[in-house]
């Protein structure tokens, strides 16, 4: 069991394998929170307040490792960089400036589930939709991104030796 936390320390302290670790939970939540934010549209009465508080409250917590795998990222940017070309650098900077609005989309839909918590109707409907709205444009946002982050890693090398350079054309 030491070696396991041992394990995980140490990965968890290297910048490219946090990021890799940390990565795919926004991936995965951004697309399973659409059917999650789809209910919204069809609660009705202030009964659901505890279904809402805590559907804000993982949203928002997914928000927050979607932020902390962009600053692992940052932080391993460097060792990606010599790894790539300059079509490779490119996608890497387009990954970087995308990557940074998935923690501000999650934080909106986020607000916008809490706002669905005011007794009002129309209210509670129309955050309960524009949350639904904001997660499906997050949940193609974030495959977008990630799509990006793949052809990193696997065309250009971010992670190690290239598997499709030649491929992309880029070297």
């Amino acid at each position: 069991m030491t070696d396991l936390l041992e394990n995980i320390r140490l990965s968890l302290a290297d910048p490219p394998t946090r990021h890799a670790i940390l990565v795919h939970f926004p991936i995965a939540f951004s697309v399973l929170a659409i059917p999650f934010t789809l209910v919204l549209l069809f609660m009705h009465r202030r009964r659901a307040l505890a279904y809402r508080l805590l559907l804000a409250a993982t949203i928002f917590a997914t928000g927050v490792i979607a932020w902390q795998a962009g600053e692992a990222g940052e932080a391993a940017e460097n060792l990606a960089r010599t790894n790539l070309g300059v079509t490779g650098i490119s996608l890497l900077e387009d990954h970087h400036q995308d990557g940074e609005r998935v923690p501000l989309l999650l934080t909106a839909i986020a607000a916008m589930v809490l706002v669905s918590t005011i007794p009002r109707p129309m209210v509670r409907w129309g955050a309960g939709a524009l949350a639904f709205g904001l997660t499906l444009a997050t949940a193609l946002w974030t495959v977008s991104v990630a799509d990006q982050g793949g052809r990193l890693v696997y065309w250009f090398g971010a992670a190690g030796s290239p598997q499709g350079a030649s491929i992309s054309g880029t070297e």
